[in-house]
């Protein structure tokens, strides 16, 4: 004790000196910036010549260099402050083979002496920390990544120690040596804490599996888990890390996350600064597509589509429709539609004479690379075209001009008569191209027809009526999917064009995200990696949801698969309630649950849900944060918060039931979809006695239902 108290005391008065240091060299970099600006302001007030813009834009670099080192100064003197609190939390002895031993200390970010070269305390993301994480006493190795001369072999030794620390405010709480990489009884205490409505960071507690996602090299990768494994949190820690590692050419703004909804966006906001990082812009899906629907249409969002699901008819012909649509067989006959589309050609003409003849446009269409689409193609077409008409005219403007003076009777000038061409022009011009490369609505609707007619063929019946899915199209508000499809055909045609600065991406709750998402995300986001994070167990609906591994590993071919075997959210008890449920009975394998006690799931039979939820938030322990009031649909939860409100609860209750919501503590009521990736202290079900969680679509709402609890569960039935 006396020793690690005596290191931690060093190297806060390292901190100290160093933020001292960098805080003075911080006020110089901002005068800097300041007197580099009014350099700038004086040297170029009045542009007159060249040389006047080339000063300018030398002020301007020099002001840019200024302001970036302003920005890294700041970051860094930030880093050294947050270490004050907690400059470690772990420590690992390491003897390289052929070298002494060293004392590594591990924390949030490190600690260098710059004039030395010494590390006081290594980053959690370095290559040597991973032994941390990897290994117990014995022998061990880490991997440095791969520079100019290719892959290194490993670093191989021994550790000797392996110890673990409770610093809070800058003291040592206390500390155990431990053979394990994170100790039970400390992970046990991480997990046992109340709820705080954000997702908290797990640098001290990463588990063996865990960082062998985290610092995956692989490109893609796909992480497969059960509730409450941590995707989430590996995800995000998989950015940090990502960030850290290829600094030099990833920044956050290269990087985007796409969540589930604004509200799960609320529940991991700050953990990538939190990690150390610059923040990373979260995105969804009705997010994007307000960004490049064609021509702007407003559509439902995607929870309308889930409402739908959940109460419409069995034989509802949208809901047929909307099955077909999110299939890949249809997808797969859109993208080859698209790709082998060829319009009918026609001479281009100007009076008698051919400009250009139907073969020559025929074979400008065809495809040049593996890259071609409709815009580019058309786009080749217009160039040729364009030009074709212009040396027309310079060869024939006299012929042209008195053409023009014939036919209207008038005298025209050699430029009247060009803007009279210009015009004659534009409406083949239009024309060609509205063949060329027509509108996504149009092609839609052929294909609409034609598959209708394709599966009728196919299955004799009539399920599909083409009438009804054309004519909502048509509607002021459209359906999700209907947009997403329209969004689709824009990328694949080129409309939309690639979105090349975003070099990778995180899909969280992606078994959710469809295949017509996966590829919109695959096809706008070429130049991007992936990060995917799912559990099939939680996909809902069949006809939009992927429900299988292999689905989803479709879609990422080249991708490494990562599964996450161990639950770690709720307690035991809960865990295994819901395992049961997820199963269908008791012949269950419990081996992948984590062991943390608590009480029992309690099944509460009642005739008055709303007055035994009273009692429940009433006798709520001491001190829970979040509670979640869980309903089958957003209809339901409106309907029991309104009776909740007329029960004059004296607790404050939240009503989420529109993407609008954020995730907050206290007691919410909300539609099961709504609660996707969140956590709550207690959950309560007021349905559980109802029918709807009969059968496998049942059962994975119920398993969705359970596994949202940290702490206790409440159930209650007739």
């Amino acid at each position: 004790m006396e020793k690690e108290t005596s290191k931690l005391s060093n190297v806060r008065q390292i901190l100290l000196d160093q933020i001292n240091a960098v805080a003075q060299g911080l006020q110089s970099r901002k005068d800097s910036v300041i007197e580099a600006r009014r350099s700038m302001s004086r040297a170029t007030g009045i542009i007159r010549d060249f040389d006047d813009v080339v000063l300018l834009t030398m002020y301007a670099t020099e002001v840019a260099q200024q302001e970036q080192a302003y920005g890294k100064t700041s970051i860094h003197l930030k880093h050294l402050q947050r270490l004050l609190n907690t400059p470690y939390f772990a420590r690992i002895d390491f003897t390289e083979d052929g070298y002494s031993p060293e004392e590594i200390y591990i924390g949030r970010h490190s600690l260098l002496d710059e004039k030395t070269h010494t590390y006081h305390v290594y980053d959690w993301r370095a290559p040597i920390s991973s032994l941390y994480y990897d290994y117990g006493i014995g022998r061990a190795s880490f991997e440095i990544p791969p520079d100019a001369r290719g892959q290194l072999p490993p670093i191989q030794g021994e550790i000797t120690l392996k110890r673990q620390f409770q610093i809070e405010k800058g003291e040592l709480k206390y500390f155990f040596d431990s053979d394990l990489a994170i100790e039970d009884d400390i992970l046990r205490q991480e997990l046992s804490k109340i709820s705080d409505a954000k997702i908290k960071t797990i640098i001290h507690s990463i588990q063996k599996e865990q960082n062998a996602a985290i610092r995956s090299e692989s490109k893609d990768v796909l992480v497969f888990g059960p509730a409450g494994s941590g995707k989430t949190s590996v995800g995000l820690h998989r950015l940090a890390y990502l960030l850290y590692r290829h600094r030099e050419s990833l920044s956050s703004a290269k990087v985007r996350i796409f969540s589930p909804s604004p509200i799960f966006a609320s529940y991991i906001e700050g953990i990538i600064p939190d990690l150390g990082e610059d923040d990373v812009e979260t995105l969804d899906f009705p997010g994007l597509m307000e960004n490049y629907l064609p021509g702007k249409r407003a559509f439902h969002n995607q929870y309308q589509q889930i409402e739908y699901l959940s109460t419409a008819p069995e034989r509802d012909a949208r809901r047929a429709w909307l099955a077909q649509k999110y299939s890949p067989e249809f997808i797969a006959y859109l993208e080859e539609y698209i790709k082998n589309y060829t319009p009918s050609f026609e001479a281009v003409r100007f009076n008698q004479d051919i400009l250009c003849t139907s073969e020559r446009l025929a074979a400008l269409y065809q495809d040049r690379t593996s890259h071609s689409t409709l815009s580019t193609k058309t786009a080749r077409i217009m160039t040729y075209v364009n030009q074709r008409y212009d040396e027309y005219f310079q060869k024939n403007n006299r012929a042209i001009t008195e053409l023009f003076n014939a036919i209207h009777e008038e005298n025209f000038s050699m430029g009247d008569a060009r803007r009279l061409f210009e015009e004659e022009k534009s409406i083949v011009i239009q024309d060609l191209r509205s063949r060329l490369m027509p509108r996504a609505k149009r092609i839609y609707e052929r294909l609409l027809t034609s598959w209708g007619k394709k599966q009728r063929r196919a299955t004799g019946n009539d399920n599909l009526p083409i009438g009804i899915a054309k004519e909502a199209l048509n509607q002021e508000r459209i359906y999700f999917e209907d947009a997403l499809m329209l969004m689709y055909i824009d990328i694949l045609t080129g409309r939309i064009p690639q979105e090349k600065q975003v070099k990778h991406i995180l899909i969280d709750e992606a078994q959710d995200v469809s295949v017509l998402q996966h590829r919109i995300l695959r096809r706008l986001f070429t130049d991007s990696h992936f990060t995917v994070l799912a559990d099939v167990n939680q996909a809902l609906y069949p006809s939009i949801n992927l429900h299988a591994t292999d689905h989803l590993q479709a879609e990422y071919p080249t991708a490494q698969l990562i599964p996450l075997t161990t639950s770690y959210r709720s307690t035991y008890e809960i865990s295994r309630f819901a395992t049961k449920v997820l199963a269908g009975g008791d012949n269950i394998d419990l081996s992948s649950l984590y062991m943390r006690h608590g009480d029992e799931p309690a099944i509460i039979p009642s005739q008055n849900p709303i007055a035994t939820t009273c009692d429940i938030i009433r006798n709520l322990p001491e001190g829970y944060n979040t509670v979640g009031i869980l309903l089958s649909t957003t209809r339901e939860a409106k309907r029991f918060y309104e009776e909740l409100q007329a029960a004059n609860l004296t607790t404050p209750i939240k009503l989420i039931a529109n993407t609008n919501a954020s995730f907050a503590p206290g007691i919410m009521v909300m539609a099961l979809p709504y609660a996707k990736g969140l956590e709550f202290d207690a959950v309560i079900c007021p349905e559980y006695g109802s029918n709807i969680f009969e059968g496998p679509f049942g059962r994975k709402m119920l398993y969705l239902i359970c596994t949202r609890a940290l702490h206790n569960l409440y159930l209650i039935t007739k």
